[in-house]
């Protein structure tokens, strides 16, 4: 598997995570998980300008939640993982402690969904969209 395989693209897959999810956080930033049935881990990331205006420092915290992702993608459950970005970073110590909380809000969610995790089809079928 690609890392490029591993992204969340859909807004519905958004809104999954959004409105069900299960938090762990640094100081920078925060991983809202929820298991999926695509059987890997996904990832996908919200970086507001409000926060870091110019364009640079947004794609540098963006590579940084990458490669983080990356390394611990071996250890990760199945799961949908979006990382929001919570206050201005420091430069260079955006992704501290990036490893342990993607494990950690990987783990709560498994904890919480068992029947997703065990790939139970009637349990886990995602809802259709409201606006479908």
């Amino acid at each position: 598997m690609r890392l490029r395989d591993a992204r969340l693209v859909d807004k519905a897959d958004f809104d999954r995570v959004f409105a069900d999810n299960q938090r762990a956080r640094t100081d920078y930033l925060m991983v809202m998980a929820r298991p999926n049935q695509v059987g890997y881990p996904r990832l996908g990331m919200v970086v507001a300008k409000r926060l870091l205006a110019r364009a640079v420092d947004r794609n540098r915290v963006k590579r940084c939640v990458r490669e983080s992702f990356r390394q611990a993608l071996p250890e990760l459950p199945a799961c949908d993982f979006v990382v929001r970005l919570i206050a201005k970073p420091v430069p260079g110590d955006e992704a501290r402690d990036l490893l342990r909380t993607f494990a950690r809000a990987g783990h709560r969610a498994m904890a919480k969904w068992p029947a997703m995790a065990a790939g139970d089809p009637l349990i886990a079928t995602p809802e259709p969209h409201p606006n479908s």
